[in-house]
C-alpha cells in the first residue's frame, strides 16, 4: 500500500511531529494516532459518529491540524483520533487538494498542489 510521509501541526506553537501514513482514496477523512495529536496539542473540535467499511459506527474525537508534506502545507484538516500505535490514514479530505501520481513498479509517490 502506498505511504505518505508528512508532519502534523496542531497550531499550538509546539513543533510539528513526523508521521508516516497510508494513502487511502476510499477513506473520506484523515485519521491520526492520538499520541501525535496530543504531542502537537491539536485543538479538539468535537465527537462524531464514524462509520467503518463494514457499516459499523463508533464515536470518535476530531481535532483541527495543519499537514505539511515537504514544502506544501494544507490547513484546517479535521482529523479523527485513532489509538496510539495504529498507522495513520490520509483520506480524501487531504488527497482531493493534491495532484498525485502513484508509480507502483518504482515504489514512488509524486505529489504537487492542485493548480485549480
Amino acid at each position: 500500500m502506498p505511504v505518505l510521509e508528512m508532519s502534523i501541526d496542531g497550531y499550538s506553537g509546539r513543533p510539528p511531529r513526523a508521521l508516516k501514513t497510508l494513502i487511502d482514496s476510499g477513506a473520506d477523512g484523515t485519521m491520526i494516532p492520538i499520541d501525535i495529536l496530543e504531542a502537537v496539542d491539536a485543538l479538539y473540535e468535537d465527537t462524531v459518529q464514524m462509520r467503518g467499511v463494514l457499516g459499523e459506527s463508533e464515536l470518535v474525537d476530531r481535532h483541527t491540524v495543519a499537514i505539511h508534506i515537504g514544502p506544501l502545507t494544507i490547513h484546517g484538516i479535521h482529523a479523527v483520533a485513532i489509538p496510539t500505535g495504529e498507522d495513520g490514514i490520509v483520506g480524501r479530505d487531504v488527497l482531493n487538494t493534491l495532484a498525485m501520481t502513484l508509480n507502483g513498479p518504482a515504489n514512488v509517490t509524486q505529489i504537487a498542489l492542485n493548480e485549480s
